[in-house]
């Protein structure tokens, strides 16, 4: 993208070439409207890594392991996800945290992690989300596509169908990465 298209009327190439360089310090006004442009984050241009990556990569490596039986070491990976304070990795870590504490045979707090993560799931209207909260609840493992993948994969399609057409972009990429995880795996 050229330095004109990312400064827009807001600011000069100049200004932005010197941003570049490393020779002017934007403000936080600036380095928002630079974000929005390029379509990252802030804490991308800071830092260089998006800041949920790192809760993202420990809510899946937990949920990895409780699907593996390993309760105890689950509970231990998600560590700072379920602080998480972003729509939906927040809600995903805690569903996971619930799952883990009910395993290792703690359900009065899993109860009340779960109960906190309905209003939330109601508030967003997220019925898959509310699905797995369901099942949490009864005790049952949630499983969209009872055991056979070409279900699951047609489910994750619809569900990222659904998703792209409320503008849940995030939500989309998740699930049609899962349908393409399980076309690959029955290509092999």
């Amino acid at each position: 993208m050229s330095l004109a298209k990312v400064s827009g009327g807001d600011f000069s190439r100049a200004f932005m070439n010197q941003v570049e360089l490393g020779r002017s310090q934007p403000s936080t006004r600036v380095l928002r409207v630079i974000a929005g442009r390029l379509g990252t984050e802030v804490d991308y241009l800071l830092e260089g890594r998006l800041p949920n990556l790192d809760r993202e990569l420990a809510l899946e490596r937990a949920r990895v392991l409780m699907a593996r039986g390993q309760a105890r070491r689950a509970l231990t990976a998600l560590g700072e996800a379920v602080e998480a304070s972003d729509w939906p990795i927040r809600t995903d870590a805690r569903l996971c945290q619930a799952e883990v504490l009910r395993a290792l045979g703690r359900a009065e707090q899993a109860d009340a992690v779960l109960a906190e993560e309905r209003k939330v799931i109601a508030a967003h209207r997220d019925s898959h989300r509310l699905d797995r909260l369901r099942a949490l609840e009864r005790g049952e493992a949630f499983s969209i596509g009872r055991g056979d993948p070409d279900t699951a994969m047609r489910v994750h399609l619809r569900l990222a169908d659904r998703a792209m057409r409320a503008e849940r972009d995030y939500d989309a990429l998740e699930h049609y990465r899962a349908a393409r995880v399980l076309l690959e795996a029955a290509v092999r």
